[in-house]
């Protein structure tokens, strides 16, 4: 820290919990008693850095301020990643504490906030994230590869997928919704669920944890907010004032599900891909936790289930694709 930013750390610790394995955060204290997020990641993608710079400098108090390094770049290189420092926030994560229907009217206006700001289309680069897609090895590969698991291995674990294989058939449908138009290109932050809000002691909400951030539909970030990754989702009240803070805007509903399809299919076959490999441990049970999870009734499986299957009956009933619905 002190040669990449100059910061004279005196005490370090890591943080703990996240799900993202690309990735290390630790939270340090420096000589002058202040607290800064020193975030290192192999991610290649450099459009959150310059997203969250650019709306700093606009004045948009939705993020932490970053500090740049000492040759002014927005990160360094080290270890075979990137490393990136901005000031800690004490702020307590919203799926914790939850958020009453007026923050939820903020976390709407905080979110139309980003989709509106003004910020220069990043190159194309190898390795970045490209519109929804996530994660390097598609979730087509992955089902491949499990389906031959299931065939031919004996780990009881694959009894799991193979229950769940049908659902994972009509997730695949999902995915080939058409969408009614190309949609806007707006400036996401690619991963807005509740454990990234930050709920300061004032009230304030920040977002945090960018590196999913992409230029690309809308539905990118709405469709986490309709269909939570978090077992834990929104009530009407709650989507109803979201709605309001975020404005009136049109929403391709054919758009949103798809995207719900895909998130949910990436994040079932990575982790039961992770507990296959991992063997008996901690390890695995987690993702198997997350797996179950994914299909449970609170799962983002389920919840977009019902809409899933009305988006699929319009396509084979004559009604045009990708219906457009007020909203979000």
């Amino acid at each position: 820290m002190a040669v990449d930013f100059d910061v004279h750390a005196v005490d370090v610790e890591e943080v703990t919990g996240g799900t993202d394995t690309s990735a290390v955060v630790w939270r340090l204290v420096d000589d002058e008693g202040v607290a800064w997020a020193a975030k290192w990641t192999t991610r290649p993608t450099r459009t959150g850095t310059r997203l969250v710079t650019s709306m700093a400098a606009a004045g948009l108090a939705s993020t932490t301020r970053s500090r740049p390094t000492e040759g002014g770049r927005r990160r360094s290189r080290r270890a075979g990643g990137r490393l990136a420092l901005s000031r800690w926030s004490d702020g307590q994560d919203a799926a914790t504490v939850g958020l009453d229907l007026e923050a939820w009217r903020a976390y709407g206006a905080l979110l139309a906030d980003v989709h509106a700001h003004a910020f220069p289309l990043p190159a194309r680069r190898q390795g970045a994230r490209r519109g929804i897609r996530r994660r390097r090895r598609r979730y087509v590969a992955e089902i491949r590869a499990l389906d031959a698991a299931a065939a031919s291995g004996t780990d009881p674990v694959l009894d799991l997928w193979r229950q769940a294989r049908s659902r994972i058939d009509l997730l695949l449908e999902g995915t080939r919704l058409v969408p009614g138009g190309p949609g806007d290109p707006v400036r996401c932050h690619g991963d807005p669920h509740l454990g990234n809000v930050l709920v300061e002691e004032a009230g304030e909400l920040l977002l945090v944890d960018w590196d999913e951030a992409v230029v690309g539909p809308r539905e990118i970030d709405l469709h986490l907010v309709e269909f939570s990754v978090l077992f834990e989702p929104a009530t009407p009240e709650q989507l109803d004032a979201f709605r309001a803070g975020y404005g009136p805007t049109a929403v391709d509903e054919h758009r949103m599900v798809r995207f719900a399809c895909i998130r949910a299919l990436e994040d079932l076959t990575s982790t039961m891909s992770e507990a296959v490999a991992a063997g008996v441990g901690p390890d695995r049970d987690e993702a198997l936790r997350v797996f179950t999870g994914i299909l449970a009734p609170t799962g983002s499986a389920s919840l977009v289930g019902a809409r899933l299957r009305a988006a699929l009956s319009s396509t084979t009933s004559g009604r045009p694709t990708g219906d457009v619905a007020p909203g979000p």
